[in-house]
């Protein structure tokens, strides 16, 4: 901005003018040139923040596990993926490249994206329920937001933003998102139930339930602080409860992501704030191959949305389905990755349209995972889960091809908007998160934490950019079990376990405890620099930095009052 004001100031000296009246007039112009660029320079941007589900950044190969499966993370120029929008993002954009989430499953993070506090501060009533205060509590997909909790959306409100949303939401109603049997009652009136095996295309009666029920989650989302509610998800698309529409659809979320687009204007208009979720590439798996094709993605008939089947949308703004593979295979890249590269399209017409409406330059477009799933991560306090993918866009300030190596932490993005917004927080409002402004606005490379805490169901770990410390920890009901020999329940025909699992999802904790190998070990310390597979415990052989680290953790658990963790809170 500097440089354009100088410019201006130079380009009126240059003028020749010799007259008196005329110096003024230049005077008067540079006045007003200056104070239209400061007002430029001062103004907030728009935020558009965009999360994938279930998603690792570029993952290592797993040498013991060939054929294990982990959807890949975002190209950024790499061999595995096509993705020249996001590649895009990275060049006129910065790579943040240690960004963790403090809660590595769907509904926490969601959570903790959308307020910049760990989710055992959630005051929502399903939490609180399952664990009042005094007790332990164990996050996971049990968290949602609080009715009228101050939020990202709320907080924008009252700073002059306008706020939408747009795709999975996961992050209200859990007991009446899981449960159809529920549609209709009080608790959810409104709601519509339908046969599961029924299909939206043929039955006209499903079709407009359906339709009907879109309308009651987005009116609901409207009183978690956002003006304006497209494309709804309530959770993910098994949560229908709709085999047929049991499909990703990239183009029905991106087009509502465009008409909320097409009411923003640069002049005259206040700041917005969009929040879109996409679905890609959470089950069902879009890589999946069958006889007829990549049948929950690229190969689903577009009609299938969350509203129900509709033929009356136009699609337009993106390539079709089938040129998008052929467009993968041309460019030498393996098609079965080609969700990414739709979902890559999905980035470009959002880009093309703030291009479109004179946009682009005063908006912050973050694309990041709500958490990672390499190695059967997800649900444990491993990097596998921890790490996401994550850059920035934002042409008015970051400097193009940035690369942040420093820690993040997914409540830093709330406390980074909220900065940006100039917004004010209530005095009882306790943020968790660093915000990232002096990294976007004046190019910082020193790091802003030391740490980041993070925590899932019985376990809780702070990370620092060489060392990792975890710690499971059991409420006494279920310390007495453990030491009475009691054996816990397995997934599936798995055997009986010494210990239960970090979390009550006992498929992911199968999964988890079977690809990491300590899973079961109490107290676990890593080697991140020299061993990012997390393979070793190392917590035997380095008793200094476990003390070191054992005091952080101490010293974050104690920011959580009347919630015991163990030794650690007493």
């Amino acid at each position: 901005m500097k440089k354009r004001f100088t410019f201006a100031v130079t380009s009126l000296g240059s003028l020749g003018v010799g007259s008196v009246r005329s110096a003024g007039l230049c005077a008067l112009l540079v006045v007003f040139l200056g104070s239209t660029v400061c007002c430029i320079a001062a103004r907030r941007p728009n935020v558009i923040l965009i999360l994938t589900d279930d998603q690792s950044p570029r993952n290592p190969p797993v040498p013991q596990y060939p054929k294990l499966v982990s959807p890949p993370g975002f190209g950024f120029g790499g061999d595995r993926v096509f993705t020249p929008h996001i590649d895009r993002m990275a060049r006129e954009g910065i790579v943040m490249t240690n960004a963790n989430v403090a809660c590595p499953v769907c509904s926490p993070s969601r959570y903790t994206t959308l307020t910049g506090r760990h989710a055992t501060r959630s005051r929502g009533p399903v939490f609180n329920h399952l664990f009042p205060a005094g007790t332990m509590a164990r996050p996971e997909n049990n968290v949602e937001l609080g009715n009228g909790e101050p939020s990202l959306p709320r907080l924008l409100q009252a700073a002059g933003y306008t706020t939408a949303w747009v795709g999975k939401s996961h992050i209200i109603e859990q007991e009446i998102l899981e449960k159809p049997s529920l549609w209709g009652s009080a608790a959810a009136a409104g709601l519509k139930r339908y046969p599961l095996e029924s299909d939206p295309r043929t039955d006209p009666l499903t079709n407009q339930a359906m339709r009907d029920n879109q309308q009651w989650w987005r009116s609901r989302l409207r009183k978690e602080g956002f003006d304006w509610v497209g494309a709804v998800y309530p959770g993910n698309l098994l949560e229908l409860f709709n085999k047929p529409s049991n499909v990703h659809n990239v183009e029905w979320t991106t087009r509502s992501v465009l008409d909320f687009l097409d009411t923003r204007s640069l002049d005259g208009e206040k700041p917005f704030f969009l929040y879109y979720g996409t679905t890609i590439p959470h089950g069902p798996d879009p890589w999946a191959k069958t006889k007829t094709g990549f049948a929950n993605g690229l190969d689903a008939d577009p009609g299938y949305t969350g509203e129900g089947y509709r033929t009356d949308l136009d699609y337009s703004f993106m390539p079709s389905r089938e040129s998008i593979k052929k467009e993968v295979s041309a460019a030498g890249f393996d098609v079965k990755h080609a969700w990414l590269t739709w979902f890559d399209h999905s980035i470009g017409a959002i880009l093309r349209r703030l291009d479109e409406r004179g946009l682009a330059r005063d908006t912050l477009v973050i694309v990041s995972s709500d958490h990672g799933t390499w190695r059967y991560g997800k649900t444990t306090l491993y990097d596998g889960g921890l790490k996401v993918p994550l850059v920035m866009r934002w042409p008015a300030a970051i400097k193009p091809g940035s690369v942040y190596p420093h820690l993040v932490l997914n409540t830093d993005y709330a406390t980074t908007i909220l900065d940006l917004a100039e917004a004010k927080l209530p005095a009882d409002y306790q943020m968790d998160g660093v915000s990232l402004a002096p990294v976007l606005k004046s190019g910082e490379t020193a790091p802003l934490r030391d740490e980041t805490f993070h925590e899932i169901g019985f376990a809780r770990a702070v990370k620092t950019r060489k060392w990792k410390y975890i710690d499971v920890r059991y409420p006494p009901e279920i310390k007495s079990r453990i030491d009475a020999g009691e054996k816990f329940p397995a997934f599936g025909d798995a055997p009986p376990n010494r210990f239960p699992y970090w979390v009550a999802n006992k498929h992911l904790g199968y999964h988890s405890s079977r690809h990491n190998p300590n899973y079961f070990q109490t107290n676990q310390l890593y080697d991140l620099e020299n061993d990012p597979m997390e393979n070793h415990n190392l917590v035997d052989r380095h008793p200094e930095v476990v003390a070191d680290l054992k005091a952080r953790l101490r010293k974050h658990l104690a920011t959580f009052p009347n919630r015991p963790f163990g030794e650690f809170t007493r």
